[in-house]
């Protein structure tokens, strides 16, 4: 079994010294190393970092090193792939990679931690070690996130369907509460399903100019489009949006008449509320069970060819 880890910084591969939590390329032996202690040397490892950051840093320059490095290896002769990543931006990077593989491939999971690992509350070598039995067992093809939530087990989200963390919270989730797969007693337990998607060229603009809105009463929606090449609005968790509202209204006319498409993410599928009429009237094209991370990253890529 010969599994490729990529290090790319976050707090997985960090270290607390004097007050602040910064990258250390130490950080990455001791993962190897805590593994290899508690589980025996079966697994080769081959260890590459393309780059070492924290996440909030991340960039179209990282994002497509991170992409060009996954498509090399999958040249290679790897059973599966592991990518240590930062928190902040672990969704978009997973969308990234599943856009750019087609989301058909050997294994590649992103791995985290809450706390850099030598916190006695990190989850990071729990993640690693399950990302590790995941590829040993064969359970999936794909890209996903191994999290560990508080007092819960390992859990395996789709890529594409991991959402953005709750406010000041550390916890992974999946889109509707679907997850991929579980860790229990008796070993990894898939209990979902994965999908393939369209492949798209790893390509990544310095800048896409995508503006993301989101949704909190009394916004005046002034939001400059002179410069903008597509408009995400992110509604309240019912998949509501203001329409009621002239701000939002006149926004959405400025978009329509500019040629700027706008999209609405995390629409559920069913019966909607009364408000949500008015989307085809104003031109809002609605994304239905779609993350924003996977959205962005999508137009990101397709608006960079």
């Amino acid at each position: 079994m010969k599994i490729l880890v990529i290090f790319t910084g976050g707090t997985i591969g960090s270290t607390l010294s004097d007050g602040w939590i910064s990258p250390d390329s130490s950080a990455r032996y001791k993962l190897i190393d805590t593994y290899k202690q508690n589980n025996g040397d079966g697994v080769t490892f081959v260890i590459r970092s393309p780059f070492s950051i924290l996440s909030e840093n991340l960039s179209a320059a990282t994002l497509s090193a991170l992409s060009n490095e996954v498509l090399d290896a999958l040249n290679e002769d790897f059973d599966g792939i592991i990518v240590t990543h930062g928190t902040d931006s672990l969704q978009f990077s997973a969308a990234a990679l599943a856009y750019a593989t087609g989301n058909d491939c050997v294994p590649i999971i992103l791995v985290s931690s809450n706390y850099p690992l030598d916190d006695p509350r990190a989850n990071g070598n729990e993640n690693f070690r399950a990302a590790v039995n995941f590829i040993e067992n064969g359970c999936g093809r794909g890209v996903f996130v191994s999290y560990k939530n508080t007092n819960d087990t390992v859990a395996f989200h789709n890529a594409l369907e991991t959402v953005r963390h709750l406010e000041a919270d550390d916890a992974v989730f999946s889109l509707n509460g679907k997850i991929y797969a579980k860790e229990t007693s008796n070993g990894i337990q898939v209990v979902g399903e994965s999908a393939s998607c369209e492949k798209l060229e790893a390509k990544f603009a310095e800048f896409p100019c995508i503006l993301a809105v989101e949704s909190y009463p009394a916004n005046s929606y002034s939001y400059p489009l002179d410069n903008c090449r597509a408009v995400i609005l992110q509604p309240y968790h019912s998949g509501t949006l203001n329409t009621d509202s002239s701000a939002f209204i006149a926004f959405c006319e400025r978009a329509k008449k500019m040629n700027v498409p706008v999209y609405a993410v995390n629409i559920p599928e069913g019966a909607a509320y009364e408000s949500s009429k008015a989307f085809d009237e104003l031109g809002i094209i609605p994304l239905i069970n779609t993350t924003f991370a996977s959205a962005y990253v999508r137009l990101w890529m397709q608006l960079s060819e």
